[in-house]
């Protein structure tokens, strides 16, 4: 994720909207500003960071505004713990995402196989095709926000299925 961001970038992916809030209803402190970062991030990239670091500076202070908790609180945000599970699990589920299971894992080798590595033999890039390939097909699905991310993509795939079997889960 770009770690700089131009005020009007940050108030369209960073802002939180009214359906966001209520999922803030029972958290506080670290946890509540937390959570807000993780569930922004994911909205913006599929997926959760890796660690703190990778949540943009800018953006910690804009939400932690709209959340009503000190910036400082993030450095409390425990990364280990029950909470974060949770927060992630609860997160998944609000986008229609789940954990991948080996069943997922096989079908997305599978699919590889199928559909990229008869018509690509560039190593490199069937690297980047492989993790592109489990987030293609979504976009936003908030209405009112900008079309083009998290709405299911119809076109179908060289197999003939919509997207592919395993499209939804990320860790």
């Amino acid at each position: 994720m770009r770690q700089e961001w131009e005020p009007e970038d940050l108030i369209e992916v960073w802002t939180l909207l009214e359906e966001d809030q209520e999922r803030l209803r029972n958290k506080s402190g670290a946890n509540r500003l937390g959570f807000a970062l993780l569930l922004k991030f994911f909205e913006a990239e599929a997926r959760f960071p890796e660690d703190a670091g990778e949540i943009p500076v800018p953006t910690v202070s804009y939400v932690a505004q709209q959340v009503k908790v000190l910036a400082e609180e993030w450095a409390a945000y425990d990364w280990a713990g029950r909470a974060i599970k949770r927060h992630r699990t609860e997160i998944r589920g609000a986008f229609g995402f789940r954990e991948c299971t080996k069943e997922d894992q096989a079908q997305l080798a599978e699919w590889l196989a199928v559909e990229l590595c008869g018509v690509e033999l560039n190593r490199d890039r069937l690297a980047e095709a492989g993790p592109a390939a489990v987030t293609t097909g979504w976009s936003r699905r908030r209405p009112g926000v900008s079309p083009g991310w998290w709405a299911r993509q119809s076109a179908p795939s060289r197999s003939g299925s919509a997207r592919p079997p395993w499209a939804g889960c990320r860790r």
